[in-house]
């Protein structure tokens, strides 16, 4: 069933007729209730349909047929830490799934460190084993923010996993910059990984890419740096650009765009925030031929926690194609962000689409939805009928 939120959730900017030539999109609830903290919305990619929602405190729920089955796919609420930005807080299946029922998960423990783990689903019940956990790698957090959260497969069947800078406040051991060896693995905090799940080398439960960047003087895990918090990233299916949402520090928030995967980019923290400088210590002005500039902005009067979406390839909306959607966790504006004539616009799709919008999901058909932290709902982007 469809609800029409034009006029009732959205603010009454939201509800006038769109441009010409232009969709007018609204939200339809999929899920009402019965979620508990959702943080996240993918697919197994199997041609199953079946869409797959992160919960915080620990548990993966499944909706079938547009319903929401009681029984949890998986929970490991048992080993998960629960307070503040910490918890279970990104899934992605392997690009085989429909054959090995591997899928990855990355949550806190309850030592407060990061776990990037590997279960194994039967696909007939569609529940998994919790005790088929192997873990793939762990980092220590110094502090309990800023864990990012997001992992997903490329184009090129790599896993890549967007990690915080280990959290307090302006990056004190600057982590997103260094680039040396640091015990604990706390030297790939503040970046971008791509790893090789498919193997095993050195005792660890992943390769190395051989063609990973050489930063630091070495090849290693890491493919990109200098990020703050990446709330939530995705893979645009049409050129494999990833675009990532880098929650700010002080002033503002900013959209980054790594093309072709972004290959050894630095996308600036702590030397910058957004277009800002925010420690000339690093590199004296801020002044760095090395930094890639975010390609969007936004100050504390637009809200001040960015939630990374999706460039829209899907079918329903044609004149949508090629947008990327993103949003703010504190305003609620539905924003897109579309390039003209060389330079990004961007556009209020709805003024308001309600509160503690925590992520975008992505079916298998590229259709998008949003999920409400604190409401435990699940919404899907449409247009007027």
């Amino acid at each position: 069933m469809r609800y029409l939120l034009a006029c009732s959730m959205v603010a009454l900017a939201a509800c006038q007729d769109a441009p010409t030539g232009e969709p007018s999109l609204y939200l339809s609830l999929l899920v009402p209730s019965g979620l508990d903290q959702p943080l996240y919305l993918t697919h197994a990619g199997d041609g199953s349909g079946n869409l797959y929602v992160v919960e915080k405190a620990g548990r993966i729920r499944l909706i079938e047929n547009g319903a929401l089955r009681a029984q949890a796919f998986l929970d490991i609420t048992a080993k998960t830490a629960k307070g503040g930005e910490q918890g279970l807080l990104g899934l992605a299946f392997h690009p085989n799934y429909r054959n090995n029922g591997f899928f990855y998960v990355n949550y806190t423990n309850t030592a407060g460190d990061t776990i990037i783990a590997r279960y194994t689903a039967n696909r007939s019940s569609k529940v998994a084993d919790p005790g088929s956990e192997q873990i793939v790698l762990s980092v220590d957090q110094p502090y309990d923010n800023h864990n990012a959260g997001w992992l997903g497969f490329g184009p090129d069947g790599m896993l890549y996993i967007p990690l915080g800078d280990g959290g307090s406040g302006g990056d004190p051991q600057n982590h997103a910059q260094r680039l040396e060896p640091q015990s604990g693995n706390r030297h790939l905090l503040g970046k971008v990984l791509r790893i090789d799940i498919n193997g095993s080398e050195q005792g660890r439960n992943y390769r190395i890419p051989p063609d990973n960047p050489r930063l630091g003087g070495r090849v290693s895990e890491i493919w990109a740096y200098g990020l703050r918090n990446p709330w939530r990233a995705s893979f645009d299916r049409q050129t494999g650009d990833l675009w990532i949402g880098d929650v700010g520090q002080n002033s503002q928030e900013e959209v980054n765009r790594g093309l072709g995967g972004g290959k050894g980019l630095n996308y600036g923290w702590k030397i910058m925030e957004g277009t800002d400088c925010y420690d000339n210590s690093i590199a004296p002005g801020c002044h760095s031929s090395d930094l890639t500039p975010p390609v969007h902005t936004y100050g504390r009067n637009d809200g001040y926690s960015v939630i990374g979406g999706y460039v829209y390839r899907g079918r329903r909306f044609p004149r949508m194609q090629g947008r990327y959607f993103f949003t703010d966790f504190g305003s609620g504006h539905l924003w897109s962000l579309r390039q003209v004539n060389g330079a990004w616009e961007r556009k209020t799709e709805l003024a308001s689409a309600g509160s503690a919008l925590a992520s975008f999901g992505e079916d298998e058909q590229g259709e998008l939805y949003v999920i409400s932290l604190t409401a435990g709902q699940v919404w899907r982007l449409e247009d007027r009928p």
